[in-house]
């Protein structure tokens, strides 16, 4: 008869970190790693997030959506390429039991000739893309930022052997390090007048900046070693995930060519502002769990039962902050677009509200990726989005005679009618029903449809009662929000506090422990 879990083991489940090995220690080991690194990737992310925040605050003011919109188009280009900057070889090495230093280096070796070729592709393809968008300024700026290719790569391999190690402390510090950097450049080079410049001077001293820290806390470097066998060896499984890297480019950036493309900088500029704002929780707070999810989850993918029971448990914890963050940005996207960015920002507020619903699924949709990564199941990820990508384009294509709203809507009416399918396909790879997903997460996004129609109500009467100032309905609504939402999450004691608590009581970190003695307080 098999023996009750120790506090550990369940605090490991509660993350869906536990490895298939027998061994005690080897599993409660790797459970204090990933509950550790979750917080490290918490604590980095925030503090990354609230630099980011303010930064972009301070540069949109004072360069305005034509420059964004500029940015962005050879931005899109730029993402393009950097699907094939790694192939993959970054998330095998992660996936695979074990690995070899005569592969690592070979690894590395095919990394930098892939940097130089993106570079020379990015530099080749200025021109065209010039043409393509009507802009003679893209020339220039995609062959400078092209250079960021070659630093990339470099720091791939010492990238992946940190997330393989589950170092998310090392990682965390590189990248809050290297964002500090690249706003630190960027926004005096804003006040120099620079323009555009100062977003491209910025981003290439943020990923130099990452790429030296990498190396320095990997402890790695490469030998003068190459080996076919270790890299074909690699082959498959990093070939179908660049081929599914490029189909999700396709899917999330159809929108922003099409309108680049189409309506020019400006508008190409607000939709891309909305974008990003409602993608911040998404690239950020799913992300902090979703890491840590892929070395992880490789540990236990010939486990169906304990996938499913892991996977569902990090769903509920990135949907206990995500949803209420995305739908309360939803809410107060006009006093927090007047606030933060200014009035001639205005016109993102309508994008905001229509994506901020998708966002709200997004946010544990994502997740769906570290299915296919843990399975070896890249193939299946490649042809589905390729069948997903193709009707989401469609759609774009429809919506763009209506501008950047009709857009935004095509987005909004695609995404929820390929929601199923979207989830249905991926799940049965662990034995998981669509309903069964939804059940785990229908007591937070109840909790969030109170907390949002709460916040609606009091905009409204804040409104009828004259209160006009932004600053002052974005405080107080924001403040309401958080009271009833973590209120009614006391009150009904949803199952997410339990793996949240239980999260909290393992890991090491000061500030978790904080946060569960004051969760405790509340409840008593």
């Amino acid at each position: 008869m098999r023996a009750a879990p120790n506090p550990e083991e369940r605090h490991c489940r509660a993350l869906g970190a536990c490895v298939s090995e027998p061994s005690a220690s080897v599993e409660e080991g790797l459970t204090r790693k990933a509950v550790h690194g979750t917080g490290w990737s918490a604590l980095g992310t925030a503090a990354k997030q609230m630099l980011a925040f303010a930064s972009v605050a301070v540069l949109a003011r004072l360069l305005g959506p034509p420059v964004y919109g500029l940015m962005g188009m050879a931005t899109l280009i730029l993402t393009f390429l950097a699907n094939f900057r790694d192939l993959g070889t970054a998330a095998a090495i992660i996936q695979r039991p074990q690995v070899s230093k005569r592969l690592l280096s070979s690894l590395f070796w095919v990394n930098c000739a892939l940097g130089i070729t993106l570079f020379a592709i990015g530099s080749l393809v200025a021109v065209p893309a010039a043409h393509f968008f009507r802009d003679p300024r893209i020339v220039n700026i995609l062959r400078v930022i092209s250079l960021s290719f070659c630093m990339t790569t470099l720091g791939t391999v010492p990238n992946a052997l940190l997330a393989r190690r589950m170092d998310f402390r090392s990682v965390a510090i590189s990248d809050l390090t290297s964002a500090a950097v690249g706003y630190g450049v960027s926004i005096p080079c804003a006040f120099a007048g620079l323009g555009v410049w100062s977003l491209v001077i910025g981003s290439l001293a943020n990923i130099g900046t990452a790429t030296g820290l990498y190396f320095y806390f990997s402890a790695w470097r490469p030998a003068l070693e190459f080996d076919r066998e270790e890299v074909r060896s690699v082959a498959h499984f990093s070939l179908n995930l660049a081929g599914s890297g490029m189909v999700n480019y396709f899917s999330r950036n159809a929108d922003n060519i099409i309108i680049g493309r189409q309506l020019g900088d400006r508008d190409l500029g607000y939709y891309q502002m909305a974008y990003n704002l409602f993608l911040f929780p998404l690239q950020n707070i799913s992300s902090v769990i979703g890491q840590v999810l892929n070395p992880a989850f490789s540990k236990i993918q010939d486990d169906n039962e304990r996938f499913r029971s892991a996977y569902l448990r990090s769903c509920m914890l990135i949907g206990l902050i995500s949803f209420p963050v995305i739908a309360g940005l939803g809410v107060v996207a006009h006093p927090f677009i007047e606030t933060v960015l200014g009035k001639r920002w205005l016109p993102v507020v309508p994008l905001l509200q229509i994506l901020a619903p998708i966002g709200l699924f997004q946010s544990v949709h994502t997740t769906i990726g570290h299915i296919y990564l843990a399975k070896g199941r890249t193939d299946l990820g490649f042809r589905v989005g390729l069948v997903l990508t193709a009707i989401t384009v469609s759609g774009f294509l429809i919506g763009v005679h209506w501008g950047t709203i009709g857009v935004a809507a095509a987005y909004f009416v695609v995404y929820f009618l390929l929601l199923y399918p979207g989830l249905r396909i991926p799940f049965s790879l662990i034995g998981l029903t669509v309903s069964g997903f939804l059940r785990h997460l229908w007591p937070q996004l109840c909790i969030t449809v109170v907390m949002a129609l709460t916040c609606i109500a009091w905009l409204a009467g804040l409104r009828a009662a004259g209160v006009t100032r932004p600053v002052i309905q974005l405080v107080s609504t924001v403040t309401i929000g958080a009271i009833v939402y973590v209120g009614a999450l006391l009150l009904v004691r949803p199952v997410v506090l339990q793996h949240f608590e239980s999260a909290m009581e393992t890991s090491q970190t000061p500030l978790a422990r904080h946060i569960l003695v004051a969760t405790r307080t509340f409840v008593r």
